[in-house]
This record gives C-alpha cells, structure tokens and sequence, in this order.
C-alpha cells in the first residue's frame, strides 16, 4: 500500500481513506476504513473520466455485476455511490495479500499440485459468476488475489451477461487481457460463451506453472493474430505433462472443442486428491506461501 497524494481525497462516503491500493487507466483503488472499523477497497473513476459515457457504463457495470454474485472467491460489494454522485464509487470487501501475478514474479511458479488447487478454487468462484448469468471475460493473473483464505477474483469492469439476448456492455471494441483472451473474444465482444472464461483460466494456470501464456509475442496486433489464427497452436514447453493435456483442452481453439467447467473442476480435484492433499489443506498452503 502506497500514501495517499495531496490531491486524494480523505474520505469517500464516510469511508475514511489511508492508502492507495493501486492505479489503473479507469481510476484508483484505495485502502479504508468504514465507521464500523471494516477494512475495505474503495474504487473510484479518474476525474478527468466522470465526462466519459464509456467510462461511467463500465465503472456502472461493475457495481451492477458485483451486487449479483456472491460466493467465498468473489470480493463483495459492500457499499456504493448514489446516483449521479460525482465522482462514482463503491467499496468492496479488502482482500489483503499478493495478486498472482505479483506471486509468480517475486516467488517463482506454483507447483502442479498447487496450480491445481488453484484451479479447483477459481472455477468455484467462475461457476458463481456462471450461476448468476454473468461472463467474467478479464480473468488474468493480476485479477486474481492469494488471500487469507485463498484465492478470490476480483474486477468485474468487463463483465457481461452469459446469454445472447442483451448484454450490460454496448460496445463493439475488443475486451479483455490478449494474453489470456479467447479467440472468439478476440475477434468479438458479442455472442460469448462460458468457454471464454474457461480458456482464461487455462492461461492463467498455465501462467502459474510457468510465467508464460499460451501465446506471447512483441506486439499486441502479433498476438492477436496468433490467437485468432486456427493454424497457430498454442506454445504448451514447461508445463508438466500431467496437466499438460487438460490445459491444452481448456485452450482449444473453438469453443464447443474446449473443456467444460465441471470438467475441468472434477479433474483438477483429482490431481489435488492424488496428491494425498484436501482443498482445505491446499488452502493453508496458500496462505503460508503468501504470507
């Protein structure tokens, strides 16, 4: 956690604010305190951003997505701004500990056993998203938090409806991380399945055994152009062969080729069981890893 700069507010909403969490394009996260004394993440949009209909319906979407899903891998909404409140916010539930994206960097990769476990968690927290009729479409290292009691997803702000009738975003631009982006997702924002989000956590598992994606090249238009290309494979060299198979399935080109979620799930919690360890175990190991 960082200080707060002199042009950071004190306190949001009666939240009182002691530190910066992170900054991103749409706007910073902050560390607070509520009057209750509960710790939480507020999230606010960038000033210069409130003028911005795009912005806004994306930072709206993310309160509407997190006031859906409930479940123990998801960070939940707390506490929102009213209306037309300017600048909008909301507060979330503080998960406090590495992203995987900062583990994997600082500590090196997961072994297959706990990339496994990892797995079987954030598949519980995509079949919430799943259940509440929601696509996740930005699952990545960096939107992925070792806490206290494991893994839990966090930012919503490319969320979508799961079926084809509407969707909560409107635009036709890309959405989502290329190096972890489907290629029906890279060719489209529209007419998505749950199998994006099973090709992402693919990448990221993949990520955390290795620090590698699936595809990874100099520019982000070369990137796309692997992804989306059928002829391209994806480069599977490090990952252990007894996964090996499973996450080149959860990568499979088209959709409807590539494994379901309760697949993945099933056999991810094999390897975990084959390994003579209990998810609530793999869960502890985590926060010793962590902390």
């Amino acid at each position: 956690m960082k200080p707060l700069k002199p042009v950071d507010p004190e306190k949001i909403g009666g939240i009182v604010l002691r530190g910066r969490l992170g900054e991103g394009g749409m706007g910073t996260v902050y560390f607070g305190v509520t009057p209750d004394g509960d710790r939480v993440a507020v999230k606010t949009i960038r000033q210069d951003l409130t003028e911005s209909d795009e912005a806004k319906d994306r930072f709206d979407r993310e309160i509407i997505v997190l006031g859906m899903v409930a479940g123990p891998r998801i960070a939940a909404l707390l506490a929102a701004s009213e209306l037309d409140e300017i600048p909008p916010w909301f507060a979330a539930e503080y998960i406090q500990g590495l992203t995987l994206s900062q583990y994997v960097q600082e500590r090196g990769p997961l072994t297959t056993t706990m990339a496994a476990a990892l797995g079987v968690m954030l598949a519980e927290g995509l079949n919430d998203i799943h259940t509440a009729g929601l696509l996740h479409r930005d699952l990545k290292p960096g939107n992925v938090i070792l806490g206290a009691d494991g893994p839990r997803v966090i930012d919503f702000g490319l969320a979508g409806l799961k079926d084809n009738t509407g969707d909560i975003t409107h635009t036709s631009g890309m959405l989502g991380t290329p190096v972890c982006m489907a290629p029906e997702q890279a060719k489209s924002p529209k007419d998505l399945t749950a199998a994006v989000d099973v090709y992402a956590l693919g990448a990221v598992l993949m990520f955390a055994m290795t620090g590698r994606y699936p595809y990874e090249r100099p520019s982000v238009p070369a990137l796309l152009l692997a992804v989306t290309n059928p002829a391209t494979d994806p480069e599977l060299s490090g990952i252990p062969e007894e996964i090996k198979q499973l996450i080149s399935g959860m990568l499979a080109y088209h959709p409807v080729s590539r494994r379901t979620l309760a697949d993945v799930t099933t056999e991810l919690m094999k390897m975990v069981n084959d390994a003579g360890l209990s998810l609530t175990e793999a869960q502890s190991k985590f926060v010793q890893l962590t902390y």
